[in-house]
C-alpha cells in the first residue's frame, strides 16, 4: 500500500504479490464476511431450485444426499466452516483488543492462547462475560457452531433439509453473526450487505 490509501478495517485480510512481469507489487484484499454472504447466495439458489421440484405436501420425503447436488452439500459445509473459523479468528482479535494490556497484544503467548488455544464455544463465551457482545449475539454465534458441528459428524450420513425455510434461516445466520461480528472490531460497518 502507498502511504495515501487508508490502512484496511481489521475485518479485512490483505497478501501482497510480485507482479507477473516482475515489476512492482499486487495487493489482494479479503473480505470473509462477503466470502460468507456469496456462499450463502449460492446456497439460497439451490435450495430455491429444489423448492421449485418439491414433491406434493401429501408425500413425505427427505432431501438427502442423492438429490442434494454435490455443490450444494459442499457449500454448505465450506459456510459453516468459513463461518465458525471467522468467528474464532474475529474472536480472538476481539478479545485482545478490548482485555489484553496494549504492551502484551502482540506477544506470541497471548496469540497463541487466543487464537489457538480457545475454541470457538469458548471464545464467544468470554465476549459474553466480557460485555463485547450481548446475549442475542452469543446465542447465534452459538447456534452457527453448533450447526457447523453438527454437519461436520453427519458426514457419513445424509445431509437432509427437512424445512427449507428453517434450513436458509440457518444458513443466514452465518452471514448476519459474522457481519456483527466484523461491525464489533472494525468500530463502524464497512459493508453493505
Amino acid at each position: 500500500m502507498n502511504g495515501n490509501e487508508a490502512p484496511l478495517p481489521p475485518s479485512f485480510t490483505s497478501m501482497e504479490f510480485t507482479a507477473a512481469d516482475g515489476n512492482g507489487t499486487v495487493l489482494s484484499t479479503h473480505d470473509p464476511v462477503g466470502e460468507i454472504k456469496d456462499l450463502y447466495d449460492n446456497i439460497e439458489e439451490y435450495v430455491d431450485e429444489l423448492r421449485a421440484n418439491k414433491p406434493p405436501d401429501q408425500l413425505e420425503t427427505v432431501v438427502d444426499e442423492t438429490t442434494i447436488p454435490r455443490d450444494l452439500r459442499q457449500d454448505i459445509l465450506s459456510l459453516y466452516a468459513l463461518t465458525v473459523g471467522v468467528i474464532e479468528a474475529y474472536s480472538a482479535d476481539l478479545l485482545i483488543q478490548e482485555i489484553v494490556d496494549t504492551e502484551h497484544q502482540d506477544s506470541n503467548q497471548v496469540k497463541k492462547f487466543f487464537e489457538e488455544d480457545l475454541s470457538a464455544s469458548r471464545s464467544v463465551k468470554m465476549l459474553l462475560y466480557t460485555g463485547i457482545i450481548n446475549e442475542g449475539v452469543h446465542g447465534e454465534l452459538q447456534r452457527v457452531i453448533n450447526k457447523r458441528n453438527n454437519y461436520v459428524h453427519q458426514h457419513n450420513e445424509s445431509l437432509s433439509i427437512e424445512n427449507y425455510d428453517d434450513f436458509l434461516a440457518d444458513a443466514k445466520r452465518c452471514v448476519r453473526s459474522t457481519y456483527k461480528l466484523a461491525v464489533e472490531l472494525d468500530g463502524e460497518d464497512f459493508r453493505d450487505l
